[in-house]
């Protein structure tokens, strides 16, 4: 591969698809209406709900692009607006898997763009924030890395500026965020070729893993970054200028292959590239590149993984997250208890979902079981090609052996709880270190193998693991945050190319995307890089969004089996209140006061349940959301990254 191929083949399969693009959008989008189910009774007295209707809520997405350090010259607008999106229509991505469509989010976003290019008074001062922000340091052992490449245009000198990175996204914020909180912002920041450049990374250093104590973004040189956001405010800037990173490649300017699987990674690396001799020469084409596939596409406005209202609790109950430890390690002194804190997941995920009730508990089978010993070993043949007999072969690969194991012996591990509670059930896993397992593999969010649908949850942990750092709690809320939807940022879909190629446009972070790793340079524990513990702007927006719509059209449904039923006068009172829930719900989501939305949708179900359940009146359309989907999709298996750095 040259070393321009990685722009030559964005910039073909980029160009193809905004010719595309424009000949969709000049016939005209896709109508984003309400779509009628059926004819309804009018209801004037209605005005928050449209009962027996299904609505697409669609949303204006202003996103801006701010370029600071860049000139005009540089980045070619026209090009760069070619690779960006006129819509995104959010889907459940696991039916995909099987040529499904899912459940109906009902949500669409229109996008307006505009372009931002600073002048020299805001220039300097972000530029002289950097040098005040910024902490002196060695030159990190990746930009070492790229020092010793044959091709780099230039070396890194010993001494760089670390900068805390949610630092430098509150000044942003704060600095030129008033008035854009309706929207979100890409900062393309460039220092290079200023005289007061200074080479730098960005860290984040205030969250380390809360059972073993090891702070990644303090100790991992794989950790240092170029971008970031989501902590502060609806933005997220990558500047080129810093690094060159280990994450997104951008340390690599020699090798084709960067991960060893035989083929060719694309990655974008430092400005200074961006020359004659250089890395490569599209500039304007790249960072179009990275605003659609990662800013759009696996932060802003993403689709879940899975549906999240399968996590729906009953009216009235709470959202548990029950913890089943299996203990299989040597070390009699301790448990892999030890190593899981539930006050901590419970509050990080009450900050995330404040509208459920949140309960954490736990239970331990020490020593493991021989059912459950025989069901992992046979779920660890996976890796090693050496099949053992097992329930899974129904299904025809070794890693349902632990779904169909646990779906048949639940009651043994996991306890009753309120009929109207939802239980997300983790089996964690306390090895002996190298026992079998594959140190790679920290977690899975399995489906049922059945009908798409979110089922129990795998944590693994051994004496090796902990010692590069990793314990279950911050594994666990990662696993529970795909449970509930969330992807990783570094994975996701693109909408409107699956729509102009009539294929699935689904894709991670390899090949020619592999620079998409950088997708995890954002405040998520949905990351690899495990810098944070919680769930930042961008998961809670989307979150909030997906049950938003959810929720009203579930309650849309339900009103409309609540209101044909005979005696539906006696609980008029409830559905009035659900009804000015879902008002105030309506509005919010208009003024991008997502978790509001999200929390008075949900209330109006809640009431519309009650009154449901008081009549005896149910919803064939909420059944048929539920329905089950003919075939099993692949696995997401949660991993490590540079494990043994």
């Amino acid at each position: 591969m040259s070393r321009r191929a990685f722009a030559v083949t964005l910039l073909t399969a980029f160009l193809m698809a905004a010719g595309r693009a424009a000949a969709w959008n000049q016939a005209g989008a896709k109508s984003a209406g309400p779509l009628e189910l059926k004819d309804v009774p009018d209801r004037p007295w209605l005005a928050g709900l449209h009962p027996g209707q299904f609505e697409v809520l669609t949303q204006q997405i202003p996103v801006r692009i701010v370029f600071v350090g860049y000139s005009r010259e540089q980045v070619n607008v026209t090009d760069f607006q070619a690779f960006l999106p006129a819509t995104y229509r959010p889907v459940v991505r696991y039916p995909q898997f099987y040529g499904l469509q899912g459940r109906n989010l009902g949500l669409v976003y229109e996008f307006r763009y505009s372009f931002d290019f600073k002048g020299p008074h805001f220039t300097d001062r972000f530029f002289g924030a950097l040098a005040s922000l910024g902490r002196p340091g060695p030159r990190t052992e990746v930009q070492t890395m790229y020092n010793d490449q044959v091709n780099n245009v230039l070396d890194v000198p010993d001494d760089v500026l670390y900068l805390d990175a949610p630092s430098v996204e509150a000044w942003l914020h704060h600095n030129d965020g008033g008035g854009h909180d309706q929207g979100y912002t890409v900062y393309f920041v460039n220092w290079y070729g200023r005289p007061d450049f200074r080479f730098h990374v960005y860290e984040k250093t205030d969250e380390p893993d809360p059972d073993t104590g090891y702070n990644f973004g303090a100790l991992r040189a794989s950790r240092r970054m170029i971008a970031w956001g989501g902590s502060t405010g609806r933005l997220w800037f990558y500047d080129l200028s810093a690094g060159p990173e280990q994450w997104g490649g951008s340390w690599n300017v020699d090798d084709p292959d960067i991960d060893g699987d035989g083929e060719d990674d694309g990655r974008l690396p430092p400005i200074w590239e961006y020359a004659a001799g250089g890395y490569l020469a599209y500039l304007g084409n790249d960072l179009g590149a990275v605003t659609r596939l990662i800013a759009i596409n696996l932060l802003f406005t993403t689709s879940p993984l899975y549906d999240p209202l399968v996590t729906a609790p009953g009216a009235g109950g709470a959202k548990v997250a029950h913890v089943a430890m299996f203990e299989d390690d040597e070390d009699s002194a301790t448990t892999g208890l030890d190593f899981f804190d539930a006050k901590y997941m419970r509050a990080r995920l009450k900050e995330f979902q404040p509208y459920y009730p949140w309960k954490v508990r736990e239970s331990l089978t020490d020593p493991i079981d021989a059912g459950a010993k025989a069901a992992l070993d046979t779920f660890t043949t996976f890796w090693t090609g050496e099949y053992l007999p097992g329930c899974w072969e129904a299904f025809g690969f070794p890693v349902a052996e632990l779904y169909c194991f646990l779906s048949a012996n639940q009651a043994s591990y996991f306890p009753n709880y309120r009929p109207s509670d939802y239980v997300g059930k983790v089996a964690s896993f306390n090895l002996t270190a190298s026992a079998g397992h594959p140190i790679g593999v920290i977690g899975l969010a399995d489906e049922n193998w059945t009908d798409g649908t979110q089922s129990f949850m795998y944590a693994f942990g051994d004496p090796e693991l902990r010692s590069v750092g990793l314990g279950f709690t911050q594994t666990t809320l990662h696993e529970f945050g795909h449970h509930v939807g969330l992807s990783h940022p570094h994975d996701g879909y693109d909408s409107e190319w699956s729509e102009y190629y009539g294929i699935l446009f689904d894709y991670s972070a390899g090949g020619d995307y592999y620079f998409v790793w950088t997708g995890d340079e954002s405040d998520t524990a949905m990351s690899y890089l495990r810098v944070s513990n919680g769930f930042g702007q961008f998961d809670r927006d989307n979150l909030y969004r997906w049950e938003t719509a959810g929720y009203l059209n579930w309650s849309n449904a339900l009103a409309d089996a609540v209101l044909a039923h005979p005696e539906s006068r006696r609980v008029q009172a409830l559905v009035e209140a659900a009804d000015r829930l879902a008002a105030h719900g309506r509005a919010q989501f208009r003024r991008w006061n997502y978790l509001e939305s999200a929390a008075a949708m949900r209330h109006a179900y809640e009431f519309l349940l009650k009154a449901s359940d008081d009549i005896g009146a149910s919803s064939p359309a909420i059944e048929r959301a539920r329905s089950p989907l003919p075939a099993s999709a692949p696995r997401h298996l949660c991993t490590v990254r540079f494990p043994r750095e």
